[in-house]
């Protein structure tokens, strides 16, 4: 069985490409050994919807890069349900241009990110925020060198 992956790009200012995605999606999940029928969502918002959506469900009223959220396995049953990720287009932007990096590869961080998040890193404190980011990177350099990350966003 193959994964189902659903992407929805809600931030129209970004044309994104959503198969090439999917596939950097599975690469980065074969790395993490997840299940190869995993299921997840993953929705690009701008800042004002992200926002709205820090502020529900994390109490903070600004914009933030990525949220991911498990699903509970006893309401859905499976453990092929990943969750769902929300990532700022507008703030990988952002984040690009203060960081000096490009926009392609700050996205594809922000899914490194929150599939480590899924997968139950965590960087609350210090050291887990290390080990993290440890993985972050291994993970996008191996990217870096395996595939042409430009080709997440599609040309105008």
């Amino acid at each position: 069985m193959r994964p189902k992956i659903e992407i929805n790009n809600l931030n129209k200012r970004y044309k994104l490409d959503t198969l090439y995605i999917k596939k950097i999606i599975k690469k980065i999940s074969a790395v993490l050994k997840k299940p190869h029928d995993m299921e997840l969502e993953v929705i690009f918002l701008n800042d004002v919807q992200m926002r709205a959506l820090n502020k529900r469900y994390k109490k903070r009223d600004r914009s933030t890069d990525v949220l991911a959220f498990n699903i509970d396995l006893k309401e859905f049953g499976s453990r092929r349900h990943l969750g769902e990720i929300f990532i700022s287009s507008d703030e990988a932007f952002k984040n690009a241009k203060a960081f000096g990096t490009r926009f392609d590869k700050e996205l594809v961080l922000y899914l490194i990110h929150a599939l480590l998040h899924l997968s139950g890193y965590r960087d609350e404190k210090r050291g887990d925020k290390l080990r993290m980011h440890k993985r972050e990177k291994g993970i996008l350099n191996y990217l870096w060198e395996t595939e042409d990350l430009s080709k997440v966003l599609m040309p105008r």
